[in-house]
């Protein structure tokens, strides 16, 4: 059965909400949705300040429980009084379904795939494939370091010249990322869409998330450090995976000079493996 008088709505800890819709009830993540039909419903126990919903299961199987954390107390006991006494009565004998098979669930956000992008129409990031260019680098800064060992007998040069080239070549596609990144705050709060972003947690060191609704209509997550602000999300139109947030003058000007010595870094530490490995191809 359904509840007639009105119930509180749960809100919880980094954007979790919970709420009874009907004959069921609707727990909302930032980036899923799940209704949990009242037939799938064990009871609902309120703890403090958290509520647990505990999904019917046969006697062999444990039971799924959903957990809001950093609620009213006073409103999650009102919550879990009003739903346990909306439950269906259910037959003291007989198999009891699994509940968790019942629960609808659905995604609120897109995961966009980046081996699908076409980098050559979207002029907002770095090929898809950058990752693999530096897997890539790493594996040959180790057979060019077997190389120096076997042509020039000095394994302690061919071991510094793995290090350094491996360490040269993680800075360096660090450098690149931020170049791109420095690129993206750049271009697309020009020549792409700009729109209102709603935080909707913050995590445990500080970060914070927002979410952004594209042209497609469909909300999308992105990494953040507004403090509880306003932030405007800046996103290509053609592929709204690329977006950012719009920063201020000053964090601008430091990403940038953050990349310069990134960059700098990496520039040294590939020339002073290009100068370990070029005796054992000339001597």
């Amino acid at each position: 059965m359904s509840i007639s008088s009105p119930v509180p709505v749960l809100r919880g800890d980094r954007g979790t909400e919970l709420r009874s819709a009907g004959e069921e009830l609707l727990l909302r993540r930032p980036d899923s949705e799940l209704r949990i039909p009242f037939a799938a419903i064990a009871r609902v126990h309120a703890e403090r300040r958290s509520l647990a919903v505990e999904l019917t299961a046969p006697a062999e199987i444990e039971p799924t429980v959903y957990r809001v954390t950093d609620v009213s107390a006073a409103a999650a006991g009102v919550f879990a009084d009003a739903v346990n006494a909306a439950l269906p009565e259910r037959a003291a004998q007989g198999a009891t379904a699994d509940g968790a098979t019942l629960v609808v669930h659905r995604s609120l956000v897109v995961v966009d795939d980046e081996e699908d992008t076409d980098d050559s129409e979207v002029l907002g990031g770095l090929p898809s494939h950058g990752k693999q260019v530096m897997y890539a680098g790493c594996a040959a800064a180790a057979v060019l370091a077997v190389v120096v060992g076997v042509l020039g007998g000095d394994w302690s040069r061919a071991v510094a010249a793995l290090l350094l080239g491996a360490a040269g070549v993680s800075l360096t596609w660090c450098a690149a990322m931020m170049c791109a990144m420095v690129w993206r705050e750049w271009y697309l709060p020009r020549y792409g869409i700009t729109v209102d972003g709603l935080q909707v947690f913050r995590e445990d060191h500080g970060d914070t998330v927002q979410t952004f609704t594209a042209t497609d209509g469909v909300p999308r997550l992105i990494h953040g450090h507004n403090k509880g602000n306003t932030v405007r999300i800046a996103y290509h139109p053609r592929n709204p995976a690329f977006a950012v947030t719009c920063s201020s003058t000053g964090d601008r000007v430091l990403t940038v000079v953050m990349s310069l010595v990134v960059a700098a870094l990496a520039g040294f530490m590939d020339y002073g493996t290009y100068a370990l490995v070029l005796p054992a191809f000339t001597d």
